[in-house]
């Protein structure tokens, strides 16, 4: 049994490089990647009306975004330009129906579209986001890219 690492620079280089950690744009990868399977499994889920109301131009479904942070890190949700990210509350969580004398007439339940992607899609963004961790672990070592 060998006492002694052979080629323990290289294998010293290695450790050091990892221990950088990752990176903006290896976090913004990963991330992305996370984000992508949530907007995948939520687009679907979201209620679509068939007509758009007057001064609208997008439907709700259509402004579900991705935004990237200075971190690295990246959020999803609605577009603020297309005005739909109040609309996605009300559809989500639901209302109660008041007249203009302020008196509740009625509830409209909420389609809880956000928490139903949330628990579908938990393991599947781990998954994507540990995936690109790796690829991005293997090119530091220097394995398969």
């Amino acid at each position: 049994m060998t006492k002694e690492v052979k080629n323990a620079e290289s294998f010293e280089k290695i450790l050091d490089t990892l221990a950088s950690g990752f990176g903006r744009e290896e976090k913004l990868k990963a991330d992305n990647a996370g984000a992508d399977v949530f907007v995948k499994i939520m687009k679907p889920k979201i209620p679509e009306s068939t007509k758009l109301r007057k001064n609208e131009h997008v439907h709700l479904r259509d402004s579900l975004i991705k935004v990237e942070h200075p971190n690295g890190s990246v959020s999803v949700g609605f577009t603020a330009k297309g005005e739909k990210g109040y609309i996605g509350r009300f559809q989500n969580d639901g209302w109660t129906v008041k007249d203009r004398n302020g008196q509740s007439h009625s509830t409209i339940v909420g389609k809880h579209f956000w928490e139903s992607t949330q628990t579908e899609a938990k393991g599947k963004v781990g998954t994507a986001v540990a995936k690109q961790l790796k690829k991005a672990m293997d090119k530091k070592v220097g394995g398969s890219k």
